[in-house]
């Protein structure tokens, strides 16, 4: 197959029985714009994308043979946070607390109609745990909104029609936050020497 170096649509746009050979990729996998993976049919699809350019779950690569190669969000092992709803001013605290740290630590999210997902880490999970964040861990797809210093809020699965970028914006600082984010040595106890 050649190279990929554009998504050709998004599976919503597809005739209704259209045969698709999904091709899962990990959020890393689809911010990462160059990459060689095989879909679930076996056919190796080589991926080289304008940098910046993130796949979005629902693309589509290619066709082959009549069959549309599908970039589909791999499950992957993640954190669900929701805002609370019994305590409603301690919980609302909590929440923009954990909100405003996962940004200041530079930890990736999605944002869902309910909450939002963030990869597994034990520290993230000791700050949860100290402020009475409720979580859960969960297996799933690494997909739904997103906001972006540059962008605003993002949709960022479903539709997949989010493809216009600035010059040379790379998506691997997702973060909780919207806004400006100066980075001082003593902002994470690093050495400022």
């Amino acid at each position: 197959m050649d190279i990929v170096t554009a998504t050709i649509g998004h599976r919503t746009d597809l005739e209704v029985g259209a045969a698709i050979d999904p091709l899962h990729l990990t959020a890393d996998q689809r911010a990462s714009g160059h990459l060689v993976a095989v879909s679930e049919g076996g056919r190796r699809v080589r991926i080289s994308l304008p940098r910046g350019t993130e796949l979005q779950d629902g693309d589509v690569l290619a066709r082959a043979e009549g069959v549309a190669i599908v970039v589909l969000a791999a499950e992957e092992e993640l954190f669900r946070l929701r805002p609370g709803k019994d305590a409603p001013g301690k919980d609302a605290l909590c929440w923009a607390a954990a909100c405003w740290q996962l940004g200041n630590l530079h930890r990736p999210v999605r944002f869902t109609d309910d909450g939002l997902l963030t990869p597994r880490d034990p520290m993230v999970a000791g700050f949860l745990d100290s402020i009475g964040q409720p979580y859960e861990p969960v297996v799933c797809p690494f997909a739904g909104y997103r906001v972006t210093g540059d962008q605003g809020y993002r949709h960022g699965h479903g539709h997949g029609h989010d493809h216009v970028h600035a010059p040379g914006h790379s998506h691997d600082h997702t973060h909780a936050h919207a806004g400006h984010h100066e980075h001082h040595p003593h902002d994470h106890g690093e050495d400022a020497t």
